[in-house]
Formats: C-alpha cells, sequence, structure tokens
C-alpha cells in the first residue's frame, strides 16, 4: 500500500467516498473495483495501490465507522444518559437514527457483505454487539434484572432499530422521520418502563 501522505490519505479518501456513493446506490455484491474508480475518476491501477480488494475498503470503511460511532453518541446524547424516561428513550433512538442515516453506506454495505462472508458476518456482529452492550448496560440500569436478561432485551431492542432502519433508508419510499422514530420510541419505552 501507500506511503501515508497529504496527497495518499486525499486519494484514499476519494475512493471511499466513490465507493460509499455507491454501496447505497447500487448494493455490494453489484458494486465492483471499476465502478469505484470510474465514479472516483481515478485508474483501476490506483485503486490497488490503497486497496487490496473491494473488501479491504469496505473493511476501512467499516474501522472509520466504528472511530466514529461512540463519538457521535456521546456528542448526540452527552455522556451522562439512561433510559429513564421516553424523552430519553427517544434520545437513544434519535441519537441510533441519525448514526445510522449518516453512515448509510458502510450499514449497507457491511449488512449486504455479511451474507456473503464469514469475515465480514463478525464485522456485522462486532458492530452490533457493542450496540447491544451499550443498551444492555441502560436496561441493567433502569430495571435491576439479570445481565441475561438486560442483553436479550438489548439484543431485541437493537435488531429491531438496525432492521427498520435499514428498510427506511434503503426501500425508497421511507416514511416521515419523526413518525419513524415515534413509533420506535413508543415500543421500546412501552416495552422498557411497562407502559403498554
Amino acid at each position: 500500500m501507500v506511503a501515508e501522505t497529504a496527497r495518499a490519505r486525499h486519494t484514499a479518501a476519494e475512493l471511499k467516498a466513490a465507493a460509499r456513493r455507491l454501496l447505497v446506490r447500487k448494493g455490494y455484491a453489484d458494486t465492483k473495483v471499476t465502478d469505484i474508480t470510474a465514479e472516483a475518476g481515478k485508474a483501476v491501477g490506483v485503486f490497488y495501490r490503497y486497496f487490496s480488494d473491494k473488501d479491504a475498503l469496505l473493511r476501512s470503511l467499516a474501522e472509520d465507522f466504528e472511530e466514529a460511532l461512540h463519538a457521535e453518541v456521546v456528542e448526540h446524547l452527552g455522556d451522562d444518559h439512561g433510559l429513564e424516561t421516553a424523552q430519553d428513550v427517544r434520545r437513544h433512538v434519535e441519537a441510533f437514527w441519525a448514526t445510522y442515516e449518516r453512515h448509510l453506506p458502510e450499514r449497507v454495505g457491511v449488512m449486504q457483505a455479511s451474507m456473503l462472508s464469514s469475515e465480514f458476518r463478525r464485522i456485522h456482529h462486532d458492530l452490533r454487539e457493542r450496540q447491544v452492550e451499550i443498551w444492555a448496560g441502560h436496561i441493567l440500569t433502569l430495571d435491576g434484572g439479570t445481565d441475561e436478561q438486560a442483553r436479550v432485551t438489548a439484543l431485541a431492542v437493537v435488531c429491531m432499530l438496525e432492521y427498520f432502519c435499514y428498510c427506511q433508508f434503503t426501500d425508497g419510499a421511507p416514511v416521515d422521520p419523526g413518525l419513524a422514530i415515534g413509533a420506535l420510541t413508543s415500543l421500546i419505552a412501552s416495552g422498557l418502563h411497562g407502559d403498554g
């Protein structure tokens, strides 16, 4: 791979940006290296100076996403947050929604690649597991149940959020974000607080 210079970082960023656009537009399986280089306005050989293949580029995008995720959630929610009220739940749902939308190409690419590759199944699992750990910690604090109960509840919540966001952002006819966030908040708050 190429030595890390400002120009090299810029070229790698251009290739990643092109891949991000294509992952949403065409999907992971239908995006080829030649599509990425054409979208970026680069020769195919340039791609291979930075990434060994399309999977390496997606791994790099997933790593970028992982680095940004925690910072974005803390930025949206602050350091001291829980799930005590429906408004707290809504803030968590809004943070998940905003982060998913901002990183849609990485989420779509990793989810689709996870159906084709054991490596990306692990990456997808690890991304989900980080979210499950966060939600489980809040749920445990909220209801004082067992670690296992909190983890199972958190897994259900995260899977619902993850797949709902995937459907909303990739179907082409999404519902109003306020309505979607409200529905998700209502379902989760009812389940956690027994308001339903």
